[in-house]
């Protein structure tokens, strides 16, 4: 039986929607370990970066991928909504960790799967940063209206 070859222009956009839908769960989950300001801007930056550079990023990205989780193992960040500890914990960063790599790599290769759509070097860093932008400000407000509030426990304990 033949397999149907997507077609490329299809394949980009999906391709797009991924990297929209990715750095969505990204912004989720930097809201989640309630990171500081600095790491939201070190890490638009580290964006910037791979969106500029692509897969020669990859070791630079890496390394702050690293940092990251250690420094949320040093100082034991757990997301905010979750009350979690020993080995579920460790678990949870480990998974973090496989995630944030994916998404870093999803990112370095997102110029060799969209070059399709027939777009700039330049064109496409610009639309990749507000791609990955709107991706992080969508997690952040989903993380944001998942916090419970002072009425909504007042329900959860009268059920």
């Amino acid at each position: 039986m033949a397999r149907k070859i997507l077609n490329p222009t299809t394949y980009a956009w999906g391709y797009l929607l991924g990297l929209l839908v990715a750095y969505t769960s990204v912004g989720w989950v930097l809201a989640a370990y309630f990171a500081p300001p600095l790491m939201w801007i070190w890490t638009v930056l580290l964006i910037a970066y791979i969106a500029w550079a692509g897969t020669g990023a990859i070791a630079g990205a890496m390394l702050w991928v690293v940092s990251v989780v250690w420094i949320a193992a040093y100082t034991t960040a757990t997301p905010l909504l979750m009350n979690w500890k020993g080995s579920t914990w460790a678990i949870s960063l480990v998974g973090v960790w496989i995630f944030a790599i994916g998404v870093v790599l999803m990112l370095a290769f997102a110029q060799s799967a969209i070059q399709a759509l027939g777009w700039s070097r330049k064109g496409t860093f610009y639309r990749l940063l507000m791609i990955t932008g709107t991706g992080l400000i969508i997690g952040r407000v989903l993380y944001l209206g998942s916090i419970p509030t002072p009425q909504s426990m007042a329900l959860l304990y009268c059920t």
